[in-house]
């Protein structure tokens, strides 16, 4: 048989495979889509009581230890002398899909372009800081993570809640509606990239590994923003993206970056 025909047969790549791959370690990599745990996915009948009065009110020690955190927030990195259009408490926490993992969303919005109009470069400023920040100050409000985030005023933005906390008034306040979500599919989904980000971790030797990472953690991101731009927070992208930073598995993206970073810039052999 020739090679062009034998590279034809299944038989093959799946001989090359196992060459290289330990078939007992693969089978407890592989993440099937039933163990995708989406009990998370849920809408309740109320906001959530420890942040909101029963006529949808934020709760005035709520309010304001959130921006006294937006306040000390900016001020840490440094700028104050910036003009802010709003601060606003937004996703799940301000709508009635939150749980017990839920983060207290807090955006702080501003026209980037009082920076530089290199928005890009901007964001990743922002980002940094969010990092640093977060990384020193674990806050919580109510058992709750707090996570601090800039917005610029020119994006767009598709929670359906949104509060004003400047104004302690709804921007755009949720309504409790039937929301249809596929599981079936989240658990697919979810569980496809959970075995992608695995097989990235098992062959961090690899040269190509941070182009690789980089076009993994590209794909994630546009595949949310394409969910959030046609179906909104409750799309299976946008659902799908919650399931893997629940699980942790959007910080094992960044923790294996980091490692292999670290590996790579650093010399541990002493030469006498």
């Amino acid at each position: 048989m020739e090679m062009k025909e034998v590279k034809k047969n299944p038989r093959f790549w799946a001989g090359k495979y196992w060459r290289k791959h330990n078939i007992s370690d693969t089978l407890k990599e592989v993440v099937e889509p039933d163990n995708v745990d989406v009990s998370t996915i849920q809408m309740h009948d109320t906001l959530n009581p420890l942040i909101w009065e029963s006529d949808d009110v934020i709760k005035s020690d709520i309010r304001k230890i959130l921006l006294m955190n937006a306040k000390r927030f900016i001020e840490f990195s440094d700028v104050e002398n910036l003009t802010f259009a709003d601060v606003i408490m937004t996703g799940s926490m301000a709508n009635f899909n939150y749980n017990e993992g839920s983060d207290i969303d807090v955006h702080i919005i501003l026209d980037f372009k009082q920076i530089s109009e290199n928005k890009e470069f901007v964001g990743d400023f922002f980002m940094l800081k969010k990092a640093l920040w977060a990384e020193r100050l674990p806050i919580q409000v109510k058992g709750h993570d707090v996570e601090l985030y800039f917005q610029d005023s020119a994006e767009p933005h598709h929670s359906s809640g949104t509060y004003s906390l400047v104004k302690d008034d709804w921007v755009r306040k949720p309504t409790k509606k039937i929301v249809n979500i596929d599981s079936a599919n989240v658990q697919l989904k979810s569980a496809d990239l959970m075995n992608t980000i695995e097989d990235l971790e098992n062959n961090k030797s690899e040269k190509d590994f941070l182009s690789k990472h980089e076009a993994l953690k590209n794909k994630i991101k546009k595949y949310r923003q394409s969910g959030l731009d046609s179906n909104g927070e409750f799309s299976t992208e946008n659902l799908v993206f919650k399931v893997l930073r629940n699980t942790g598995y959007l910080e094992k993206l960044v923790s294996m970056k980091n490692n292999f970073l670290t590996q790579e810039l650093s010399l541990n052999e002493f030469i006498d």
